[in-house]
C-alpha cells in the first residue's frame, strides 16, 4: 500500500495497450499519468491482492478487471480514498498464509482499507464504499470459474452491509472485463468496457 505521491512522479509501470485512441471524454492513460481532461495526474496500478492508499491527487486505477472486485472506501468530505484488488470472496482459511497479499481476500482487503483510513483521520461516519468487477468470464465452461465472480460480489456486500458502510456505486458481474479508475480528490469513478467505452459518475454527489 502506499500513497500517490504529489507533482509529477507517478507509480507502477506503464501497461500495455493503453496507448490507444482516447475515449469520447477524453480521459486516458499513457504510461504512469491519467488525464481526465482537466489536467494530469499520477497513476497508482493496483495490481491482484494488492490495495493502495490516497490523499490528494492521484488516480488508482486496474487495468483488465474481469472476476476480481475492486473494492474502494472512500471520505468524499475529505477528498482521500482506497482502492483493494480483491481475489477471493470470505477471509482466508487457516492453510492460506500468503503475506504478500494483503488484499487476496475480502475481508482483509476490507480491514486493510479500513485501517488505512482511519489512521489518516477518516471516521466511519465518513466512508462510502464502491464496489466494481465479478464477471464471470469463462462462459463456455460454467464450472470453471467456480462463479468465484459473484461470490466476490457478495461477499463484499455483505461485508460493506455489516459494517454499516454506503454502497455509493456498483457495477458489477456481466461477461466483459473491465478498466477501473477513481480520481482523488474528485472521488470520480471512471469505467471502461471493450463494448461500452467509458463511463463516469460522481461519488461526492
Amino acid at each position: 500500500d502506499g500513497l500517490c505521491p504529489r507533482g509529477g512522479q507517478g507509480m507502477g509501470p506503464p501497461r500495455l495497450g493503453e496507448r490507444a485512441e482516447p475515449p469520447r471524454n477524453h480521459s486516458h492513460i499513457e504510461g504512469n499519468k491519467s488525464t481526465d481532461g482537466n489536467g494530469i495526474k499520477p497513476v497508482r496500478s493496483v495490481f491482484i491482492g494488492q490495495f493502495a492508499l490516497s490523499q490528494g491527487e492521484c488516480a488508482l486505477a486496474v487495468h483488465g478487471l474481469g472476476s476480481c472486485v475492486a473494492l474502494i472506501l472512500f471520505a468524499p468530505q475529505l477528498g482521500m480514498g482506497g482502492l483493494a484488488h480483491v481475489l477471493l470472496p470470505g477471509a482466508p482459511p487457516p492453510s492460506d498464509t500468503t503475506s504478500d497479499l494483503p488484499a487476496k481476500y475480502a475481508s482483509r482487503a476490507f480491514d486493510a482499507l479500513w485501517d488505512g483510513l482511519h489512521q489518516k483521520g477518516a471516521s466511519a461516519s465518513h466512508l462510502r464504499g464502491a464496489i466494481v468487477g465479478g464477471a464471470r468470464m469463462f462462459q463456455s465452461d460454467a464450472d470453471l470459474d467456480q462463479g468465484v465472480g459473484q461470490r466476490n460480489i457478495e461477499s463484499l456486500r455483505q461485508i460493506l452491509s455489516t459494517r454499516g458502510i454506503k454502497l455509493a456505486a456498483e457495477d458489477t458481474g456481466g461477461t466483459q472485463g473491465r478498466t477501473v479508475i477513481f480520481d482523488l480528490p474528485e472521488c470520480r469513478l471512471r469505467l471502461r468496457t471493450l463494448r461500452d467505452g467509458w463511463s463516469e459518475k460522481n461519488l461526492k454527489q
